[in-house]
């Protein structure tokens, strides 16, 4: 009988999605951070994409539920119950048995929800339970030397906050937070169809809309033939009540983002302006790292560079590198040195 060995497992904690990695097996889980729940026996009817197929279309017996909502833990319990549903479905229980669990969480949040993080994992029954901010565990896992004495600037864009952080030495020097993402770009595109097109639509619908028609640049996307790219939304019609489809252009969309990256410029010059000058010297040659789902948006790139008239650079794993960089810390043999083994 083989004999059993103590895992180390990472979870990223996002808005949009839970990833967890397995030492030794790879990332096993990687859906939408989203529960539904039995309202009468508080049991957990799915999690990940069979919950989020649910969202919108459920009876009053099903709860559908995000325990993070705009880098904010809105429900601890929930956020427990997602980690046990995952961790039975990948099977992790009739493996080897948990010795190490390493969370990373938004920069923002607060001493009480990282207290509460912690304590989730020991009733887990993991004692050894670690939280590390996305915002380093991100640029180390897009290959970034964040240990050494040089200034790095990440971004990250995720889907209920867009996080900033300035990086030295293997920590965090400065950061800030704005509940201004993907969750966000939805929900504005919601109200301008709502508000222009008298339309309602679900979040479904905005967040197709945001990933086919999204562009932060007058280079619209457009098709093989060279023709502007347009959606097809569907809804109830605010006036009859009725069912109704319309057509959304592209630039109506890139309209709203710009909008809605108005107070992200802002912070983002904020940041650059505290940056210790030495580091902001850095900048110069380092530049900008951008991470997260919502930095595939086509035109981004040139957006910050413009801003902050320094290079942007866009990760090559956006989606994964929080999992990527606890990956790596969790195989560190000392604070700023990890294996490749």
């Amino acid at each position: 009988m083989k004999e059993k060995t103590n895992l180390s497992v990472g979870v990223d904690l996002g808005t949009s999605n839970l990833l967890i990695y397995v030492e030794g097996q790879g990332t096993l889980f990687n859906e939408p951070s989203i529960i539904a729940i039995d309202k009468a026996t508080g049991n957990v009817v799915s999690v990940g994409y069979e919950a989020a197929k649910l969202d919108g279309k459920t009876h009053n017996k099903v709860e559908v539920a995000r325990p993070l909502q705009g880098g904010v833990i809105s429900d601890i319990q929930l956020i427990r119950e997602i980690l046990l549903f995952t961790l039975d479905k990948i099977f992790l229980s009739n493996l080897d048995p948990i010795s190490k669990l390493m969370i990373c969480i938004p920069s923002e949040i607060t001493n009480t929800e990282k207290e509460a993080i912690i304590e989730l994992g020991h009733s887990l029954g993991i004692e050894n339970t670690e939280i590390e901010e996305e915002i380093k565990a991100g640029a180390l896992g897009s290959g970034l030397d964040i240990f050494a004495p040089r200034g790095h600037m990440v971004i990250d864009i995720g889907g209920g906050t867009t996080d900033f952080g300035i990086l030295s030495l293997g920590e965090v020097v400065l950061s800030k937070s704005i509940k201004i993402a993907g969750d966000y770009f939805d929900r504005q595109i919601i109200d301008y169809i709502k508000t222009t097109h008298k339309l309602e639509i679900g979040n479904q619908t905005a967040e197709r809309i945001k990933i086919e028609l999204a562009s932060l640049t007058g280079l619209l996307p457009m098709d093989e033939d060279c023709n502007l790219i347009h959606s097809e939304a569907m809804g109830r019609d605010l006036v009859t009540g009725l069912p109704r489809q319309i057509t959304i252009k592209a630039e109506e969309i890139r309209e709203v983002l710009l909008r809605c990256f108005d107070p992200i410029k802002a912070i983002l010059l904020a940041t650059l302006e505290e940056t210790p000058p030495e580091l902001a010297g850095d900048l110069v040659d380092s530049g900008i790292l951008l991470t997260g789902g919502c930095s595939q948006i086509p035109g981004i790139k040139e957006y910050f560079a413009d801003i902050a008239n320094i290079p942007v650079h866009l990760s090559e794993v956006p989606l994964s590198a929080v999992i990527d960089g606890c990956k790596k810390m969790l195989r560190m043999t000392s604070r700023y040195f990890y294996s490749e083994v």
